[in-house]
């Protein structure tokens, strides 16, 4: 059987398996659409781009007819533009159907990119097991009923590794590579340090050429929003309002991943209840969660560590990590991936790979994990897991069989 024949047998089955798993166990008209869907029902009720209201002296973000919430940048607009059309049907079971589809959909076109980035990157049968986990595993299959951007970043991370390995064959310039990053840091807006950290490779290695046109273009694109949040909170606000509330969660008396303590919930009732609402609360946590790092400067080393384990291996809070169905495929996963980094380890050839996971390494230690992150991770993690497989099978048909894998 031919590869286009075989990755199009993966597909198909992908996508049987993404609509049973809906059909069994999603209920379609009742998924959480949290703040993307929020505040895409805040746009179709002339609300505007927000989210964040008080309702009897208690913070909320769910919509509600009868409120005017403040103006908002708490989540960066990409996903929430892309979803935005199918709200004006104002049917939850048929928004969420349509989304979902299309989110499948996305995942078929993940499979097939992913064959092609790691049979560029590696070869055909380490992309061909590569995109089979990627079609079963069922972390994967639940992102696509998830109202989150993973399966939109997914398909994007590909597409810019291998443009980016494209780019690095012919030495040019990329006109799409830019796009597809500035459209990566409109889904996720932290994405914007694995650019400083592409910039800087690019800075020394001499490529000024690059790093000068990267940045420009990309600074270009992101700019319309960075003048319509400046117009809005008369304040400079890049790309969204989120930062103090994150470093917060990482970085607090409570837990790691938590909002935690309850004098915060006063504080909040105390903000201005002005327009600039979003840039007092942002700041409000910021901050808290830096005096917290100030005066407890060992634990939140400590925390690192915790938080590494968190975001590579898996989350002991997250209600999955007792299920054996999610447990298993992380730790698999996990120490196949560091066998496989450890037998090819060459930074000419996988220097973008280990950029990616060096800026999700940094994000976490300074910010938190949660298992989506990891999810949207994972789907780079998989072509060095397969190759710590191959290495195990073959160590295994050497002393069991005295024979040597072909693969």
């Amino acid at each position: 059987m031919s590869s286009n024949r075989t990755i199009l047998a993966v597909i198909v089955f992908g996508i049987f398996l993404r609509i049973v798993f809906v059909w069994r166990f999603v209920d379609i008209g009742n998924i959480n659409q949290w703040e993307y869907g929020e505040i895409a029902k805040n746009v179709v009720h002339n609300n505007g781009y927000s989210l964040f209201y008080f309702e009897n002296d208690s913070l909320e973000y769910k919509y509600k007819e009868d409120v005017k919430p403040f103006s908002s940048a708490y989540m960066p607009p990409g996903y929430v533009f892309i979803i935005l059309p199918f709200y004006f049907i104002e049917n939850d079971f048929i928004i969420n159907l349509i989304i979902i589809s299309l989110q499948i959909l996305c995942s078929a076109a993940v499979i097939f990119f992913l064959f092609k980035l790691c049979a560029n990157f590696f070869n055909k049968n380490i992309a061909l097991v590569s995109t089979l986990i990627y079609a079963f595993l069922p972390e994967f299959i639940y992102a696509c009923v998830s109202f989150s951007p993973t399966v939109l970043f997914h398909l994007l991370i590909v597409l810019v590794l291998y443009r980016l390995q494209v780019h690095n064959k012919t030495n040019g310039l990329d006109i799409l590579l830019p796009v597809l990053l500035a459209a990566i840091i409109y889904l996720r807006s932290e994405f914007i340090l694995f650019v400083l950290l592409l910039i800087m490779f690019y800075i020394i290695y001499k490529q000024y050429r690059q790093a000068l046109s990267y940045i420009v273009l990309i600074l270009f694109l992101i700019l319309p929003w960075s003048i319509r949040n400046s117009i809005i909170f008369d304040s400079l606000v890049p790309l969204t309002t989120n930062f103090g509330q994150n470093l917060y969660r990482g970085n607090n008396s409570s837990d790691v991943g938590w909002w935690g303590e309850e004098i915060m919930i006063e504080k909040v009732k105390e903000l201005p209840r002005d327009k600039s609402f979003e840039i007092h609360l942002n700041q409000l946590y910021l901050n808290r969660a830096i005096n917290y790092i100030k005066e407890n400067p060992i634990r939140f080393v400590s925390n690192g560590f915790r938080k590494q384990f968190e975001l590579w291996f898996f989350n002991l809070s997250d209600t999955r990590a007792k299920l054996l169905i999610y447990l298993i495929p992380a730790i698999s996963i996990f120490c196949l991936f560091i066998i496989g980094i450890i037998r090819t380890f060459n930074v000419s050839k996988y220097k973008y790979f280990y950029l990616f996971f060096l800026q999700a390494t940094i994000l976490s230690a300074i910010f938190f994990s949660l298992p989506r992150y990891q999810t949207m991770m994972k789907v780079l993690m998989l072509p060095f897991a397969v190759i710590g497989m191959f290495f195990l099978f073959d160590i295994f048909k050497r002393y069991v069989f005295n024979t040597e894998s072909k693969i």
